[in-house]
């Protein structure tokens, strides 16, 4: 089978961008052709030998004379936000990304397209394709564009009605997408996300005889928590022999402020992993921790527990519903409550105190796990497994055989 993955977005380093690197590795091994739209600027390089076509569209250029634009308002590499695009620039991104999907039918000439992100784009693609089946896959950042960018929901609802199906990550998202877009029920189908085996599994033995290690992989910005996290770290620091590091980048005032304070409060940065090396640091952590206020599914999350660590995540539905009932009961995961909100992104006045204090209890819970000697991986293991890309894939391709 001929695919043909869209996204408009740099292939790699969000979840979106693993997401579909993930399943073009793992199409290779099935021995489809595969091709990819993505986006592309300077100081960003993009490599995959599994791919029979590759059209790049360039920012920062003549004829995109801006950085790309990117579903989150922070990204981990410089970008635009949809809010800031005038006429002139929107016209310039369509046009570029119109040029790329006509050039792809023509000469890849897939059998089906996968679009992820329920957004301009693939709207687009459902308005330019001719008898390809299209798929697109909802990754949570394009239900809250619709709410930050409602000029533009006329034009994506009305392509993405077109899509011959649609995945989503989980439950919660397929009840928004049918709300939200007026897709039936019966064209909707929960299918999750991965993880990489070949990066993440647990070690042969976990650090002792030193400091317990807590880990945060992922954008560095308000939205996913980062700042709590650093402030409940402080305040568990002259309690427990503790340290604390980021892995991920950000970009703006947000990720200088997170690294000032960061840097105030003896936390290490990693910067920016690689899956490999990301799998790496997380075999010699000990507890992972994730206090985003938004996640489509978390992604990270699993490929922290495939690792062993123990994990406090805020108590998102999507994850919790995901991961199962064997694993959430464990003890393996901690979930902490999300604070009260003043807006989509930002924590009331009184959320604040309520929200470090939990991720505190949440923290020092795991916290004597590790002192205590518990761990309950062995328990979770092969549940785990089934939440590998692999897996994944196969499920996907039963879907694709359906259309």
């Amino acid at each position: 089978m001929k695919i043909l993955h869209i996204l408009a977005q740099f292939p790699g380093e969000t979840g979106s961008g693993i997401y579909v690197n993930s399943l073009i590795n793992e199409g290779k091994k099935k021995n489809h052709q595969q091709g990819l739209i993505a986006a592309i600027q300077e100081g960003l390089i993009y490599e995959n030998n599994s791919l029979n076509y590759l059209n790049l569209v360039r920012f920062n250029t003549k004829e995109i004379p801006f950085k790309i634009v990117g579903m989150s308002d922070i990204m981990p590499y410089p970008s635009t936000t949809y809010k800031e695009l005038d006429k002139k620039m929107l016209s310039d991104w369509m046009n570029a990304f119109e040029k790329s999907i006509i050039d792809a039918l023509n000469n890849f000439n897939p059998d089906v397209i996968i679009s992820h992100h329920l957004w301009i784009l693939t709207s687009l693609v459902c308005r330019l394709k001719s008898n390809q089946k299209v798929i697109g896959i909802c990754h949570g950042t394009d239900i809250r564009q619709m709410y930050y960018n409602p000029d533009y929901r006329e034009f994506v609802v009305e392509g993405c009605r077109k899509l011959d199906f649609v995945l989503t990550l989980s439950s919660q998202e397929k009840f928004e997408v049918h709300d939200m877009y007026n897709i039936p029920k019966d064209k909707i189908e929960v299918i999750g996300a991965g993880y990489n085996s070949e990066y993440f599994y647990p070690p042969d033995a976990r650090p002792s005889n030193e400091s317990i290690k807590i880990i945060y992989a992922g954008k560095l910005s308000n939205s996913k928590g980062v700042p709590h996290l650093i402030m409940a770290f402080r305040n568990l620091k002259d309690k427990y022999e503790i340290d604390l590091s980021l892995a991920g980048n950000g970009s703006g005032e947000e990720k200088e402020n997170i690294l000032k304070m960061a840097n105030e409060n003896k936390v290490r940065y990693l910067g920016n992993l690689s899956q490999k090396n990301l799998g790496e640091v997380f075999r010699k952590s000990h507890i992972f921790v994730l206090p985003s206020f938004y996640e489509g599914l978390g992604l990270v999350t699993i490929e922290a527990l495939a690792c062993g660590l123990r994990a406090v995540v805020t108590n998102h539905s999507g994850i919790k519903e995901y991961l199962g009932e064997e694993i959430n009961k464990s003890g393996m995961i901690e979930y902490v409550d999300l604070p009260p909100m003043s807006s989509v992104d930002v924590v009331s006045e009184e959320g604040e105190i309520i929200f470090i204090k939990s991720l505190e209890k949440g923290i020092e819970s795991m916290i004597k796990k590790v002192l205590e000697g518990y761990n309950n991986f062995t328990a979770i293991d092969n549940n785990l497994k089934q939440l590998s890309w692999e897996h994944l894939f196969i499920k996907l391709e039963k879907i694709l055989q359906k259309l």
